[in-house]
């Protein structure tokens, strides 16, 4: 995380100084499924992921800080806390707008939807909700 911000600190320094864009390349490792259907034991080993849960940089840099004497174990509770309650409220609001419209599905996925798509928005545009309600605008 150091290394991202030193980084990211000299291409931001660069582009104030008008001196032109900076390509940066961060590259990352997903430690869960892809989605709750994934299965990724499918293509990866436990090792494999645990290798990699050994070098998540959160805790490194905890572990740095802390070995700093810059954070406390009462700093970070706190930090965790105040950040479990910003997602709490950012999953109450969410909540609160109620599902999105299941035609939202295809939005902004392409700038030109392939024919397939275009068909299968079709589809389920015509296709009536569970609750019986019309496919369009339906909120489900």
């Amino acid at each position: 995380m150091l290394a991202v911000y030193r980084v990211l600190s000299e291409a931001i320094a660069r582009a104030r100084r008008a001196e032109g864009p900076t390509f940066v390349e961060l590259l990352t490792y997903r430690l869960a499924p892809h989605s709750t259907s994934d299965d990724p034991t499918r293509y990866r080993s436990e090792d494999e992921v645990d290798r990699w849960r050994q070098r998540d940089p959160i805790v490194r840099l905890r572990r740095h800080l802390s070995g700093l004497g810059i954070l406390t174990d009462e700093q970070d509770a706190e930090i965790h806390r105040e950040i479990a309650e910003e997602i709490a409220r950012a999953v109450g609001e969410a909540e609160a707008l109620g599902p999105p419209d299941r035609l939202s599905l295809f939005d902004d996925v392409y700038a030109e939807p392939p024919w397939h798509l275009v068909e299968q928005r079709d589809l389920l545009a015509r296709t009536r909700g569970r609750d019986g309600s019309p496919g369009e605008g339906d909120g489900k």
